[in-house]
C-alpha cells in the first residue's frame, strides 16, 4: 500500500495542481515549453508549495484511516449529492426552463448535500 501510495501521490497531485493553475494564474499564462517568465514561475512555486503544505497539514491529523474516512466522505458525498443537482440547475439556466418543483426538487438535494458533507467533516475531525 505505501509503495502504491508512493507512486499514486505525485499523479494525484498534478491534477490538482495544473487545475489550481488554470483557476489561478489561467491557462493563457501558463507556458507547456518552458518559456514561463519569472511571476509566472513563482506564481506556481506557490502553488506548488501549498498544495504540498496541505497534504502535509492533513498527514497530521494521525491516523490512515482518519485521513481516508475524511477524503473519501467529502470527495462521495460532493460526488454523489452536490455535483448532480448543480450540472441539473446548470442546464435548466442554460435551456431557460421555468419548472419551479424541479428546481426547488434539485436545491433541496444539493442542500442535503451539503449537510451531509458538513457532517462528515465535523464527526470525522471530532473523532
Amino acid at each position: 500500500l505505501c509503495i502504491d501510495l508512493m507512486f499514486t501521490y505525485p499523479i494525484v497531485f498534478s491534477s490538482g495542481r495544473q487545475i489550481l493553475e488554470n483557476a489561478i494564474i489561467g491557462p493563457e499564462n501558463i507556458s507547456d515549453n518552458g518559456d514561463d517568465n519569472d511571476d509566472s514561475l513563482l506564481a506556481r512555486a506557490g502553488i506548488v508549495a501549498g498544495g504540498v503544505g496541505a497534504t502535509f497539514a492533513l498527514a497530521q491529523i494521525g491516523g490512515f484511516g482518519v485521513v481516508a474516512n475524511l477524503v473519501g466522505g467529502v470527495a462521495q458525498g460532493t460526488l454523489a449529492f452536490i455535483m448532480p443537482p448543480a450540472i441539473a440547475l446548470a442546464l435548466m439556466e442554460e435551456g431557460k426552463e421555468e419548472d419551479k418543483t424541479d428546481k426547488i426538487a434539485q436545491l433541496c438535494v444539493g442542500s442535503f448535500g451539503t449537510v451531509v458533507v458538513g457532517a462528515v467533516t465535523y464527526f470525522t475531525l471530532s473523532s
